[in-house]
């Protein structure tokens, strides 16, 4: 993830997803002019398997998810962008009916619009776990009251807000759906408001749902379905938060994982994991379509993206 303040990169190592070790979060300072990175810091991640990151509006502080043992925490930013220890963690509990929900897996990390509250769907609980957040102090709360379940089996995996922080969006790995939630900053609470499925009444194989992406207007969000290799578009309803599919389209590639779109809003890359590439697709901005270009850029097992602003 970039940093929006400085020419600053930050990573996680994804070591220790079985729970057997402690990862990392890396922060990388970058040449804008060469394009290179070069280390700045590395700190333990508060858990073990780490495997998403963001960070608040004024880059003090970084938010990791830890999959292996269930893990979020918060690591503090220096001024030059370095990491320093862990301040504050919370682990989830619970586990789930699928294989892969023995205990719990956090797998995301989201904060919502007013800085106060911190959301992590956790894949091996079946739940959303909705952190209080103090932004002086950096620590997290816990109140139970605030935490979600979602539908057995699911496998909560990414969330997101819409553009005017009113609504909030869900995307559930192993059912492959997306989930829309009102939200509540006054609150911190979440309140159901639909469900649609990437896949078919009957189909064959398992879901698999890997990343989405919204619009910086908030008009369209985008998906990964890595059961069929495809992308799935959708107008979102600025009123009721409503998503309408207007489009699913070819990844051009093997288990597409994430997907971002350019500053202009005129491209998108996906990274195609399990076939080494990133395609590039042509977006209308007006309409939300994806038009494939015959771009691709070879790189091993690609899993995200960060543009970085120039800076003078």
């Amino acid at each position: 993830m970039a940093d929006p303040n400085r020419s600053v990169l930050y990573a996680v190592s994804e070591m220790g997803n079985a729970g057997d070790r402690i990862g990392d979060v890396l922060s990388f300072a970058i040449d804008l002019a060469q394009g290179t990175l070069a280390p700045l810091s590395s700190m333990p991640s508060g858990g073990s398997g780490p495997t998403h990151l963001t960070l608040d509006a004024e880059a003090r502080s970084v938010f990791v998810a830890n999959f292996g043992g269930g893990q979020v925490a918060v690591l503090p930013v220096s001024p030059d962008g370095a990491l320093q220890p862990v301040c504050s963690s919370r682990v989830g509990t619970g586990s789930g009916p699928h294989r892969r929900q023995k205990g719990p897996h956090a797998h995301g990390v989201t904060l919502d619009p007013s800085g106060r509250f911190l959301l992590a769907p956790d894949m091996g609980a079946d739940r959303i776990f909705i952190y209080p957040y103090d932004p002086q102090s950096q620590l997290l709360g816990d109140d139970p009251s605030l935490h979600v379940a979602v539908p057995a089996g699911a496998g909560p995996r990414l969330l997101l807000f819409g553009k005017d922080g009113r609504f909030a969006y869900l995307l559930t790995e192993l059912s492959a759906h997306i989930l829309t939630f009102g939200w509540a900053a006054e609150t911190g609470t979440l309140t159901p408001l639909g469900t649609l499925s990437l896949d078919p009444p009957q189909h064959e194989g398992e879901p698999n749902a890997a990343g989405f992406t919204i619009s910086r207007d908030g008009r369209f969000l985008y998906a990964t379905n890595r059961r069929t290799h495809t992308i799935h578009a959708f107008a979102i309803d600025s009123d009721d938060g409503r998503l309408t599919p207007i489009q699913t389209i070819a990844a051009g590639g093997d288990k597409p994982w994430a997907l971002e779109i350019s500053p202009t809003g005129r491209w998108m890359l996906a990274a195609n994991q399990a076939s080494d590439e990133v395609r590039l697709f042509k977006r209308d901005a007006a309409s939300g379509q994806l038009a494939a270009m015959p771009d691709a850029l070879s790189i091993a097992a690609p899993t995200s993206f960060a543009f970085v602003p120039a800076r003078a």
